[in-house]
């Protein structure tokens, strides 16, 4: 997703990429259900504070694929317990 994000905005102004999200741990989420997939990523998605983009920035939150919004909910949550509101997500693909 870094390399998508990164291609795209380099076609657009003032617009960078600050990967400040990173998962670790747990098991694939394919064919969890939502409750599921909250669980597995419980405690999972950490935030990088060097990678904190610059204040008073507009925050999307690029994901690959959207099933349920479990992960992308994660993450938005996760930003937000660091003091990053998002604006928004976007993801490439929806699946279900």
């Amino acid at each position: 997703m870094r390399r998508i994000a990164e291609e795209a905005a380099r076609h657009l102004s003032n617009t960078l990429v600050a990967p400040a999200l990173t998962l670790s741990g747990g098991r694939d989420s394919v064919g969890l259900t939502p409750d599921q997939r909250a669980r597995n990523l419980h405690g999972r998605v950490h935030f990088i504070p060097a990678r904190r983009p610059p204040p008073n920035t507009r925050v999307l939150l690029v994901d690959d694929v959207i099933t349920t919004g479990t992960t992308s909910a994660a993450c938005v949550t996760t930003l937000a317990a660091a003091g990053i509101p998002v604006a928004g997500v976007v993801a490439l693909l929806s699946a279900g």
